[in-house]
């Protein structure tokens, strides 16, 4: 059905160079078809989606990070209230304690 392809192995000489087979040499051949091929890039495809739909999507993504920092101004607003708070009690309570 599909076609087959014959990929041929090199092979080395003393000197480390790689020659061609030659027709009439027997050759190690792989053949791969078109089929397999197919299937592969369907395997491929379908790890793809699984591995894009684990991943959340932009916009969940964006609301999560603008309700961390609405969380975050708030409690650095509070602290910061708290602070003024202590500063405005402070005062004239060490004002009465050193007189």
């Amino acid at each position: 059905m599909g076609q087959a392809y014959n990929l041929s192995v090199t092979e080395a000489t003393e000197s480390g160079a790689y020659l061609m087979p030659e027709d009439n040499m027997e050759t190690a051949g792989v053949k791969v078809s078109m089929r397999d091929i197919y299937a592969e890039v369907q395997r491929q495809g379908r790890l793809l989606e699984k591995i894009a739909n684990s991943l959340p999507d932009q916009e969940s993504k964006v609301e999560d990070h603008e309700i961390r920092i609405r969380k975050l101004e708030m409690r650095m607003w509070q602290a910061i209230g708290g602070f003024g708070f202590l500063a405005a009690v402070m005062s004239p309570i060490i004002a009465v304690m050193t007189a």
